[in-house]
C-alpha cells in the first residue's frame, strides 16, 4: 500500500496538520483478559487490515503517501481502571491528542484495565476509518481474544473510495467552495465567548454519556415505524427543537444538522468490513417555529436525506475534494482548515443497530460509544450506537461556543421531545 494519498485522503491529511481528525471508540468489556493476549490481537489485527501497516510521509514533491516501511507495531497504552466515568476523562485526551501519523501506524490504543471489567479505546485518523469501521475493529479484537478457534481471515487490500465510486461526474456542478465555509451557525453566535472559561486550551472539548434502556429504544424503533420515518430522523428532530427551545426562538429559524451517511452499499465494488472511511457528510437545513410537529420534522429529515441519493449526491464529498485541492494547488497554497464548513448547528453520527454479537467466549461487550474530534467550528457532536436494542449517546461539545449548562439542557430537552412523542 505504498502510493500517494488521494483527494479525499489528502485533504483530510490537511485537515489533521491544523488540528486532530480522530476517530475514538470505547467499549466496556466484561470478563478478564491478559496484557499479553490482546497484544497478541493487535497484531493480528494489523495483518487483518492493510490500512493498519502504514504510516504518512512526504515524498519529494512535499505529497503525502502511505508508506510500508518501518512502520512499528500498533501502539498500546495500559493503565489501572479508576472507576466508572474513567473511560469518558481518557476518551476527551484520545480526540485531543494527535496520532504520531509520520513514525506509527495510523492507530493507537488505550486499555482502562481491571480485573472483571475493562475499557479498550481505540483511536485512529479519520483518513483511514469511518466510525462502523471502528466497531469491527473492536469486535475483532474481542474475537481474537474470547474465541481462540475462531477463523483469521485477512482482508483484501482494496482500493481507495475515490476510485471506486460510481461514475457520477458528468452531472455534478461545482459549488462556491470558499463561500460555503462562511457561514456562523445559531448555536455559535449565540454563546460565542461566554465568559468564565478558559480559552486556553488549544481545542476545550468536554463529553459527557448517556443511554436509553431496551424498553425506550424498542418502542422509539416501533414508533418511528408506525409514523413512517427513521430513528435517525426521530433523533435529529429531538435535538433540533432542543436547541430552538434553548436558544428561545420566538421567531421561525433555520438550523442545520450534519449527518454522515454511510455508503458501502453504494461504491462499485464489495468492501465489506474493510477498513476505510466509507461515508458522506451531508448537511440538511430545517425551518423551524414554536408550531412545529416532532413528527413532521422527523419525515422532513428522513425525506431530506433520502432525496441525497436520489438525486446522485452521495459521492460529493469525493468530488468536492478533488475540485478544492485542485483549487489550492492553483493557489499555491494548502488549505488546513479544508474540511471545516461551516454554519452547523449540530453534528448527529448514528451507526443505527450494529449487527455484531456481544458475547466472545466470556468476554461480554457491555456498551459501545463513537466519537471523532470534527472541526473546531462545530458546537455540538452527537454519537449514537445502539446494541442489541439498547441505544448509547455521548455529547461532544465546547465550552467556549455552548456553556456547560446549555448544552446539558439541550440534551435533557431533546430527551424529553423523544420520549413524550412515543
Amino acid at each position: 500500500m505504498n502510493r500517494i494519498l488521494t483527494a479525499s485522503e489528502h485533504l483530510m491529511w490537511l485537515s489533521y496538520k491544523n488540528s486532530p481528525e480522530n476517530v475514538t471508540l470505547s467499549a466496556t468489556i466484561k470478563g478478564s483478559f491478559t496484557i499479553d493476549l490482546l497484544t497478541e490481537a493487535l497484531a493480528w489485527l494489523q495483518l487483518r487490515h492493510s490500512r493498519l501497516r502504514v504510516k504518512i510521509v512526504t515524498n519529494n514533491q512535499n505529497q503525502p503517501q502511505f508508506s510500508l516501511e518501518n512502520v512499528p507495531p500498533i501502539p498500546l497504552r495500559v493503565i489501572e481502571r479508576q472507576g466508572e466515568e474513567h473511560w469518558c476523562r481518557e476518551m476527551v485526551e484520545e480526540l485531543r491528542h494527535p496520532l504520531s501519523w509520520s513514525e506509527e501506524p495510523l492507530l493507537r490504543v488505550l486499555l482502562l484495565h481491571s480485573p472483571d471489567v475493562s475499557n479498550l479505546i481505540i483511536t485512529f485518523h479519520h483518513c483511514i476509518g469511518d466510525g462502523l469501521s471502528g466497531a469491527y475493529l473492536i469486535r475483532d479484537i474481542l474475537q481474537f481474544i474470547g474465541e481462540p478457534d475462531s477463523p483469521r481471515e485477512l482482508l483484501p487490500d482494496l482500493p481507495p473510495v475515490d476510485e471506486i465510486i460510481p461514475d457520477v461526474t458528468k452531472n455534478w456542478v461545482e459549488e462556491d467552495l470558499d463561500n460555503s465555509r462562511e457561514a456562523e451557525s445559531i448555536l455559535t453566535t449565540n454563546y460565542r465567548n461566554n465568559p468564565g472559561v478558559n480559552t486556553s486550551e488549544t481545542f476545550p472539548i468536554r463529553l459527557f454519556h448517556w443511554a436509553l434502556s431496551y424498553a425506550e429504544t424498542t418502542k422509539l424503533v416501533a414508533r418511528c415505524r408506525e409514523e413512517k420515518t427513521s430513528v435517525h430522523g426521530a433523533l435529529c428532530a429531538a435535538f433540533l427543537l432542543a436547541i430552538a427551545a434553548e436558544i428561545k426562538a420566538s421567531n421561525e429559524i433555520i438550523l442545520r444538522c450534519h449527518t454522515p451517511i454511510n455508503i458501502r452499499n453504494y461504491l462499485t465494488i464489495n468492501v465489506g468490513e474493510n477498513l476505510g472511511e466509507y461515508i458522506t457528510r451531508q448537511v440538511t437545513a430545517h425551518r423551524l417555529s414554536q408550531k412545529t410537529d416532532f413528527w413532521d420534522l422527523a419525515r422532513e429529515v428522513k425525506h431530506k436525506l433520502n432525496q441525497v441519493i436520489a438525486d446522485g449526491k452521495l459521492f460529493d464529498d469525493v468530488l468536492k475534494a478533488r475540485a478544492l485541492l485542485s483549487s489550492n494547488s492553483n493557489k499555491g497554497g494548502e488549505t488546513s482548515d479544508a474540511r471545516n464548513i461551516g454554519g452547523i448547528d449540530i453534528v448527529i453520527t448514528n451507526l443505527g443497530n450494529l449487527n455484531i454479537k456481544q458475547l466472545f467466549g466470556k468476554l461480554q461487550l457491555e456498551k459501545l460509544y463513537l466519537m471523532a474530534t470534527g472541526a473546531k467550528s462545530i458546537p455540538l457532536f452527537i454519537g449514537v450506537i445502539t446494541l442489541k436494542d439498547k441505544m448509547c449517546f455521548i455529547c461532544r461539545y465546547q465550552e467556549f461556543l455552548v456553556p456547560n449548562v446549555n448544552a446539558y439542557n439541550i440534551k435533557n430537552t431533546a430527551m424529553e421531545q423523544l420520549l413524550t412523542a412515543l
